[in-house]
């Protein structure tokens, strides 16, 4: 039954070159490990026409064996191997998104929540005006977040104390947006799906952002543009947010789903990284 692991070799090289003609292997990998998967083709290959025709070489089958093929059953029933929007819920923690920078002492939690309340109530009433505000035009984009320092920024500007001298900074950012998560007020998230190595490590990668969420769908891809700001949440942790100016609906079509480390995309120079000079 040799035979039966030659053919599972030429099934494998053919799968493989499958994902690469049509470019559907960027769906499974991040694109600095696809080099070494269409490396394998060259020993599959080769151990196949062993396996099949060499006869000196001998092999009992084994009903365990039959797992060889659970791959190629798997990859028949993911699809196009697109990981869905509504995935990305299972695939945040959002208590680890606001940092964790503690507020002073003296700061008290009841009167945190009272303001954080008070907030709310003056956002409800002055609802009309922030309408007509949030449509003046951003002349001028500090962080313009593109896919190449998508994940770095993500991580500078949500976990790193140092980013909030940026305050103010004025900020775009294109993803697909979370609204139902635990977040106070008309907060969501906008981003998208990190993969640092394979499908089987992807995150979702995102920034927090302030608007109505009446006018705001989930699982929806949206362009925004605002400004940076710090808030606290009810136990008087500070976070960083985008404070939303401008939201407009995007064509998903048109946008990458999947993000990768900064290196992937410029040889390891990180230049749409460098140019900022962050501080750390």
């Amino acid at each position: 039954m040799k035979k039966f692991l030659g053919i599972i070799c030429f099934v494998y090289c053919g799968l493989i070159s499958y994902l690469w003609l049509f470019d559907k292997i960027k769906l499974f990998l991040a694109p600095q490990m696809i080099i070494y998967l269409k490396l394998s083709l060259i020993p599959l290959f080769l151990m196949g026409l062993v396996l099949l025709f060499n006869d000196k070489l001998h092999y009992h089958f084994k009903i365990s064996d039959l797992v060889l093929l659970l791959p190629v059953v798997m990859l028949f029933l993911v699809g196009d191997g697109k990981l869905s929007l509504s995935f990305a819920s299972s695939r945040i923690d959002t208590s680890s998104i606001i940092q964790k920078n503690k507020a002073g002492s003296n700061t008290n939690k009841e009167q945190v929540i009272d303001n954080n309340k008070e907030s709310n109530k003056e956002q409800k009433e002055n609802n009309n005006t922030q309408k007509e505000i949030k449509k003046d035009p951003i002349d001028e984009i500090y962080f313009d977040i593109n896919d190449q320092n998508y994940n770095s920024l993500v991580s500078y500007l949500t976990y790193t104390k140092a980013a909030h001298k940026y305050e103010n900074k004025t900020i775009r950012v294109r993803g697909f947006s979370l609204t139902k998560l635990y977040l106070p007020g008309n907060y969501f998230m906008i981003g998208k799906y990190f993969i640092s190595c394979c499908i089987a490590d992807s995150s979702y990668n995102g920034y927090i952002a302030k608007y109505d969420l009446g006018e705001v769908k989930d699982n929806t891809w949206y362009e925004i543009e605002g400004r940076l700001k710090i808030g606290k949440d009810s136990e008087g942790y500070d976070f960083m947010y985008i404070d939303v100016v401008n939201i407009k609906e995007i064509d998903s079509k048109d946008e990458e789903e999947y993000v990768y480390p900064c290196y992937v995309y410029d040889n390891g120079a990180c230049a749409e990284v460098n140019k900022y000079k962050l501080e750390y």
